[in-house]
């Protein structure tokens, strides 16, 4: 699949010298998205060298993993980024036909301007060339925006999977969203969610 093909303008697919740049863009997102629901100590503690790290890996072994990592660069540097691939969850890794969405982060002086709603639309047509049926992922519960902006997609919380998480103030749900189609894309963008499994 050429992805240049499916990703919509000012989105591509990421490079391994993109690493550093998504890492400041995903502490940036989760410092203002996650206060006060994540203890502070957990964000000021951020690592984005080890984030820059863990992400050159995965563009690294992307294709290999069936996996993509897009960013959304319209002049300015990276502005948000989304990562997605095969299922992990245990009750719907055996279906070749749902994808997870992994990460989905806009840096947060650009939420409201647009880069989310590119973000998710080149990620759907992503989905759409590849004949994904259901995508999910992972939203802190108390995440309200990041909720609001899916739901105004399409997606709709599971009522099959239980919360997940150690602190009850920060337990994630699962939303799902059937036959990804870009033009179900929200309006709008925000911090969206954080990877399962922090």
């Amino acid at each position: 699949m050429n992805l240049h093909d499916s990703v919509s303008a000012g989105t591509r697919p990421a490079r391994e010298d993109d690493a550093g740049r998504i890492a400041e863009v995903q502490a940036a997102a989760w410092r203002e998205a996650y206060a006060g629901i994540l203890p502070a100590a957990e964000l000021d503690g951020l690592d984005t060298a080890a984030l820059a790290g863990f992400w050159r890996t995965q563009i690294a072994a992307a294709d290999q993993a069936s996996a993509h990592v897009l960013v959304h660069d319209d002049g300015g540097g990276v502005a948000g980024f989304s990562a997605f691939g095969p299922a992990r969850d245990d009750d719907l890794r055996q279906r070749p036909d749902t994808e997870e969405l992994y990460a989905f982060y806009a840096r947060p002086e650009r939420w409201g301007r647009g880069v989310g709603r590119e973000l998710m639309r080149s990620t759907l047509s992503v989905w759409a060339e590849k004949g994904t049926r259901t995508a999910y992922l992972w939203v802190l519960e108390r995440n309200e925006r990041g909720r609001a902006f899916y739901e105004k997609g399409g997606w709709r919380p599971d009522p099959a999977a239980a919360p997940s998480g150690s602190e009850p103030g920060a337990m994630e749900i699962r939303y799902l969203l059937s036959e990804p189609r870009a033009r179900r894309t929200a309006v709008g963008t925000g911090p969206d969610f954080r990877t399962k499994g922090r």
